[in-house]
């Protein structure tokens, strides 16, 4: 190891010959902790359900976050909001809608009743559009800075067929190019993948994955919409702590890789052994995969996350062959009678696919397999920190230790021995018996992948000119 460098304090041991810009401030000037999140939703005719739910539960996702992130005053969480559809001919209701920032969450949930799912024309839709309108929003320079994009189309010019605007968004602007400028200005892009839907189309996973690449957020597979608070609160909180290392360790992180020019692959192992031996430990949403691997996907993530434009990525992209689910979950979907087939790249146009139902919730939760305390969780259920009651909580409590709840499965406990491969070729969870997936917040150990999401977000924001 590099010994140059002391990733414990976050401060180099040296001073480097070219002074480095320092990364933005997560905090206030009282250290207190911030948070601007945005909620990008995709309106078009299939997102009825996800508008929905965000409708109904953004009082309790608000409540979850600033309690389990220990946020001190309401106007340190602060909730914007972009909906979108399409560019005219396409769409002639709204390109965009922003509703801007704001602390008053009766505001954010009067903004989001006033949603509801129409039009959307030709496939893809104008994300591209959102995203900027998203990214030039007034965002705080102390807070932590989060997207969460809710979608089950992808944006015009990534190769699909039957594209209205093949040559890609009407407004010139680029999402490659915006996920990166997102990224230097530290806002992590966080994507929510209504499924089966997205996989309907052929380039789509694979550009969102890049994407979330990028601004080192991640790409959340949901094949029902009542898992949605799950998805939302878990990310959040595991940003959260991501935010808080960085503040900690970029200084350092940055210098390693731009002013030592050493790999991010190489500082972040080292990041995480370091990080391992003091006994760090983070938060980690962890959602099963409904993917399968293959060599193709693969090849195009990596030709999107390194394309400096759209223009220049599409000619190197490899079609997927055949569905991209993994056979136990297609398997699942058959049995329980709310999938029949695979979707299978396509050669002519056709309407953009409809989400499955959403099964209710039951009463009641399986035994969990729980890792952490969070005391916050355990704040009366009928109090609001924002002044409105919260009628239910998507969590459950078990012992004092929080995990997700509301969500059904077998009789396993979920997640047990999710680090082991199963011997079917699909490492991960197994899927539950009616076809559902299980979600779970964890707090263990930092994981080499969440240390290379640092060393990124760190060297972004230390590059920003």
């Amino acid at each position: 190891m590099d010994e140059d460098m002391d990733f414990d304090s976050g401060v180099p041991a040296f001073q480097p010959q070219q002074q480095l810009p320092q990364p933005p401030a997560t905090n206030g000037s009282d250290g207190r902790k911030m948070l601007d999140l945005v909620f990008v939703q995709d309106c078009t005719g299939s997102q009825g359900s996800y508008i929905m739910s965000a409708t109904k539960n953004i009082q309790a996702i608000c409540q979850h976050i600033y309690e389990s992130g220990k946020l001190q005053a309401a106007e340190d969480l602060r909730i914007g909001l972009v909906a979108y559809r399409d560019h005219p001919p396409q769409d002639h209701t709204y390109v965009t809608k922003n509703f801007g920032f704001s602390s008053d969450i009766n505001k954010v949930e009067k903004d989001l009743s006033s949603l509801y799912a129409s039009g959307g024309g030709d496939g893809p839709e104008a994300v591209t559009a959102a995203l900027a309108e998203a990214l030039n929003m007034e965002w705080r320079p102390e807070a932590s800075k989060m997207i969460v994009l809710i979608a089950d189309a992808p944006s015009h010019g990534i190769g699909e067929y039957g594209d209205g605007f093949d040559d890609g968004s009407p407004d010139g602007n680029d999402p490659l190019v915006l996920a990166r400028t997102m990224a230097s200005r530290g806002i992590t892009l966080f994507f929510v993948a209504c499924e089966p839907a997205l996989s309907g189309y052929q380039y789509a996973a694979d550009f969102f994955q890049a994407l979330t690449n990028i601004t080192s957020g991640l790409m959340l597979p949901l094949t029902t919409a009542d898992l949605l608070t799950h998805a939302i609160v878990g990310s959040v909180l595991e940003n959260l702590d991501m935010e808080r290392l960085i503040r900690e360790v970029g200084q350092a992180v940055s210098q390693r890789i731009l002013g030592n020019n050493e790999s991010v692959d190489d500082v972040a192992r080292e990041l995480h052994e370091r990080l391992l031996l003091r006994n760090e430990s983070t938060k980690k949403v962890v959602i099963e995969s409904i993917y399968r691997e293959s060599a193709e996907s693969k090849h195009n993530v990596e030709v999107y996350t390194n394309a400096p434009s759209l223009h220049e990525a599409r000619p190197l992209l490899k079609k997927v062959m055949g569905t991209r689910f993994t056979e136990k979950y297609l398997h699942s979907r058959v049995t329980a009678g709310r999938y029949s087939s695979p979707y299978s790249p396509y050669s002519a146009p056709r309407p953009k696919p409809a989400p499955p139902p959403s099964l209710p919730t039951p009463s009641h939760s399986p035994p969990r397999k729980v890792v952490t305390d969070f005391a916050a969780f355990g704040a009366p259920k009928n109090v609001s920190v924002f002044g409105t009651a919260v009628a239910s909580t998507p969590f459950s409590l078990a012992g004092g230790k929080a995990a997700f709840g509301g969500i059904r499965g077998s009789g396993r406990t979920p997640f047990d021995d999710d680090d082991e491969d199963d011997g079917d070729g699909d490492s991960g969870m197994a899927i539950t018996d009616d076809g559902r997936q299980k979600i779970e917040l964890r707090e263990d150990a930092i994981t080499l992948d969440q240390a290379r999401r640092i060393a990124m977000q760190s060297a972004w924001r230390s590059a920003r000119v």
